[in-house]
């Protein structure tokens, strides 16, 4: 076991390959679990090694377990439709994976266990902005599956666990026409063909996006402050909103694209998707208190590079 190595399991995904490369700029040696089915070839490093295979695998996630320090849990099902048509294979990755590899992880004794829980929790708002001590009342099955991993985390009391709670994570890296892909990065490439854009209900539907470079922050500060601190760590046993703190609707999105383009912006309204959430914004409070982390990412800045 290296004394600095980090397992991030879907490491070449998007959210992953922001993270493998940050913490590699910090000189840590990262392992990267991946199938490879939806991310990306990782760029070779002295300090990277790459498994390539299912964390489903008891024998991909025993030889990850035994080279590293700490665990950050990427890998997921994320896209929403498939998890609905595809219910065995959710369960299969975003539980039972993740409650395997959290408690392997435990009994291998690393000295942290972070994972990507989502926003998705919480189902239809009953008021905003969204805080940790709100009910939780997923939707489908991406919802249920990320609510009984993160609940099979938070059980663990012998090691240092934390769980972040992402909301619309954007920002380059994400595939273009990928059912992974989020409504900015789907925006910006239609914008770029001259393509119209879909709009599901009347736009005034609300998000809070938070960049992938802040995501990563957040894991990196929890992840020094489990490892420094161990189960006494402010954010150990906990959840944590990864949030901007604002709302922004598809409408005001476009209009911000229309700022950065020269070419015209046609949009297509078609009827509100069932179970689709009307208006989501998060408060970020409780990281910011546990370990002093705040969003500094530019929103306009970072929309406009996704039509460069």
């Amino acid at each position: 076991m290296s004394s600095n190595a980090v397992l991030v399991t879907g490491g070449a995904g998007f959210i992953g390959q922001h993270l493998t490369s940050k913490l590699l700029s910090k000189e840590r040696r990262v392992v990267v679990v991946d199938d490879f089915s939806t991310g990306k070839p990782l760029k070779e490093h002295p300090k990277l090694t790459v498994i390539e295979g299912d964390i489903s695998d008891e024998s991909v996630r025993k030889e990850a377990l035994t080279q590293v320090k700490s665990v950050i849990n990427l890998a997921a099902i994320a896209s929403v439709p498939l998890c609905e048509n595809m219910p065995e294979v959710s369960r299969r990755v975003n539980y039972l994976a993740a409650q395997s590899l959290f408690q392997e992880a435990s009994e291998s004794g690393v000295s942290a266990i972070l994972h990507a829980s989502t926003s998705a929790l919480y189902g239809v708002p009953k008021q905003l902005p969204l805080n940790e001590k709100d009910p939780i009342n997923p939707i489908g099955n991406y919802g249920l599956d990320k609510q009984k991993a993160e609940d099979a985390l938070l059980s663990i009391k012998q090691s240092p666990v934390c769980a972040l709670r992402l909301f619309n994570v954007f920002g380059l890296g994400q595939q273009r026409g990928s059912p992974y892909s989020g409504v900015l990065t789907i925006f910006s490439e239609r914008i770029v063909q001259n393509e119209e854009l879909t709009i599901f209900g009347d736009g005034h539907q609300s998000r809070d996006f938070i960049h992938v470079n802040d995501v990563v922050s957040a894991f990196i500060g929890c992840l020094e402050d489990l490892e420094k601190n161990g189960i006494y760590s402010k954010v150990s046993g906990k959840k944590f909103n990864v949030c901007s703190g604002e709302s922004m609707t598809l409408l005001d999105v476009v209009d911000s694209f229309s700022s950065y383009t020269e070419n015209e912006i046609v949009l297509k309204f078609k009827p509100p998707r069932e179970g689709d959430i009307l208006h989501s914004s998060g408060s970020f409070d409780s990281l910011n208190k546990a370990i002093g982390w705040t969003p500094s990412t530019d929103f306009s800045e970072r929309l406009q590079e996704l039509l460069l």
